[in-house]
């Protein structure tokens, strides 16, 4: 990749934030209230991208949806308190590092999330890492249109999407610029499209040649 690069823009969940750990934590307090299991961490990590409740009816596929949807309600509940006490353990390990190299590369950080306000915002402020980001944007249902927005009139070239899931390497190709799949997280390179993969944070840094 050219050594232009002037923007990179981060998905959150799953690709700064561990979402994984915090849905677990909240499940222990959640759970037990509604008679289901702890689910294993890997089968959190495989529903993650289904948005809510088809996400905890793939947890429990065998177990009353009614209860299964009270559950998630209070699951979602309980993370709001969860990411408070949690605080800088959600950032997959080496995601500081990077922001820090990247901002002392002059690189413009921005967020495209399509999370809630509440839950970006209480994410980026508990793990320490808001004031990194120029411009933060969440809650849109469109992904390509947030990037559009976020490139505005600026080189194309030199405007990089990273992320973990399909609707990310969607966005940033119907915009026109350079995917990045967060491999750390929650990306498959097997099965997704991303223009190039990285297995740790770091990794980003040798492909943007920074």
């Amino acid at each position: 990749m050219n050594n232009t690069i002037h923007t990179v823009i981060f998905d959150l969940d799953g690709t700064l934030s561990d979402s994984s750990v915090l849905t677990m934590e909240a499940c222990k307090h959640a759970l037990p209230d509604y008679g289901l299991p702890m689910p294993a961490i890997d089968a959190v990590k495989r529903a993650t991208g289904h948005p809510n409740p088809e996400f905890y009816y793939i947890l429990f596929p065998d177990h009353d949806r009614d209860t299964v949807y009270k559950a998630g309600q209070q699951v979602e509940r309980e993370e709001k308190h969860a990411v408070s006490s949690l605080g800088g353990k959600l950032l997959f390990p080496g995601c500081r590092e990077l922001l820090e190299r990247l901002k002392e590369k002059g690189i413009r950080l921005c967020i495209a999330s399509l999370g809630d306000e509440e839950h970006v915002l209480t994410v980026l402020n508990s793990t320490g890492i808001i004031g990194f980001f120029e411009t933060i944007l969440y809650g849109r249902p469109d992904k390509a249109e947030m990037l559009r927005e976020l490139i505005g009139g600026s080189d194309k070239s030199g405007c990089v999407m990273v992320g973990d899931m399909k609707k990310d390497y969607e966005a940033a190709r119907a915009n026109g610029i350079v995917s990045v799949g967060a491999c750390y997280g929650y990306c498959k390179e097997d099965s997704s499209e991303f223009d190039f993969y990285i297995y740790s944070p770091l990794e980003l840094l040798d492909i943007l040649k920074i």
